[in-house]
């Protein structure tokens, strides 16, 4: 058994240690665009069920990923008044530390990993590997390169996002703030003893009123700690290849070609607002894994057991994701006066928590809303 993934990010990486273990006798070979320890971004999340969902099928691994920073409550605050709610726990990690965890365990499984190459596969490669894994991303070569065969459709947001760190150590936050720009938002969470997550996400009217576009990404950094000085108590903002993007909702009609198939965000996304899209990710390996070894490692048949089982699941994880973006994307158009009602709506934001759900884990928040609706 031969085997390719193209990608060395959470989905690649995992999937390569599952199907190594599986197969001992297998060539695993992964290609990673990085060289060795150099990666993007800051802290990811794990929560609670999601670490259950992915622990059977590497128990170790998970227990590594889940042995650092946890949080049980996170903070939603507007213009400097913040509502404490339980949503259960939550583990993070560095994305740098998780990174380097599942390359050491992939290798020590017998995997092959290569860095600081690129190159996707070949319509000739595919007759040179038993199974080729697209694990490259949201902007994924395997993808684009096999686009007619798997027609990706993606549909841009409309917020802007720069992904910074900060010293500062924050409970999971979403941090709004109305001002003469528009709305501000962020996104803040401490995933080590050192280091923050705070992501910035403003609408368009906000992105061109503030001239976002014609500043460098040190004087965007620098306008965001002054936006956010009195979240950051004086604390710096800090980059790591943090340039404004948009998020991209994307999707693939088909999953596979030959020999070939998809997963994390090189076959679909989701949002950060629903939880890291790592897991999402590490979900697809979990699938995949399941699918080829219940066909008796028969590719073609496993494939499409792989889209069969995995699809329904992804597809309704996908619409709670829509509908979190576009509830995130129509804030910068409200006025949003009432902290704890912003508390409620954004739990319930996706369809996927009840008011009364909300009400049994925060009851004491819920009571004091009622009781000013009075």
């Amino acid at each position: 058994m031969r085997i390719l993934v193209v990608g060395g990010g959470p989905a690649g990486l995992f999937f390569s240690l599952l199907a190594q273990r599986a197969v001992p006798s297998a060539t695993v070979h992964v290609r990673e665009q990085n060289p060795p320890g150099v990666t993007y971004g800051w802290g990811v999340a794990f929560s609670e069920s999601a670490a259950a969902a992915l622990r059977p099928a590497a128990p170790d691994v998970v227990d590594a990923l889940t042995a650092g920073m946890s949080h049980e409550q996170m903070v939603l605050g507007l213009d400097g008044t913040g509502v404490p709610v339980n949503v259960g726990r939550s583990h993070l990690n560095a994305r740098w530390s998780l990174l380097a965890s599942l390359e050491r365990i992939a290798r020590e499984a017998g995997v092959d990993v290569e860095h600081a190459t690129a190159a996707e596969p070949t319509e000739e490669e595919l007759d040179e590997w038993d199974l080729v894994v697209g694990a490259d991303g949201v902007n994924s070569r395997t993808r684009k390169r096999f686009a007619e065969h798997l027609a990706p459709h993606e549909e841009p947001g409309t917020n802007w996002l720069a992904w910074y760190g900060t010293p500062k150590p924050f409970p999971p936050s979403i941090i709004l703030r109305n001002s003469d720009h528009g709305l501000l938002m962020s996104h803040a969470s401490q995933f080590s003893d050192a280091m923050s997550n705070f992501t910035v996400e403003v609408g368009q009217e906000t992105f061109d009123r503030l001239g976002f576009a014609g500043m460098t990404e040190d004087e965007s950094r620098a306008l965001c700690e002054e936006l956010f000085a009195e979240d950051l108590d004086g604390a710096p903002l800090r980059s790591n290849h943090s340039p404004w993007f948009r998020t991209t909702f994307l999707r693939c009609a088909h999953w596979t070609h030959r020999n070939l198939v998809l997963i994390g965000d090189a076959l679909h996304t989701v949002h950060p607002s629903i939880g890291s899209g790592t897991r999402f990710a590490m979900r697809d390996a979990v699938y995949l894994t399941e699918a080829l070894a219940g066909s008796g490692w028969d590719v073609e048949v496993g494939l499409k057991e792989f889209e069969r089982t995995r699809k329904p699941v992804a597809d309704a994880f996908q619409a709670a994701a829509k509908r979190s973006i576009d509830w995130y994307e129509g804030l910068p158009g409200r006025t949003i006066t009432h902290p704890t009602k912003f508390a409620i709506e954004y739990l319930m934001r996706t369809g996927r928590v009840s008011y009364r759900e909300f009400r049994r884990h925060n009851r004491d928040v819920v009571l004091g809303y009622e009781r000013d609706l009075r």
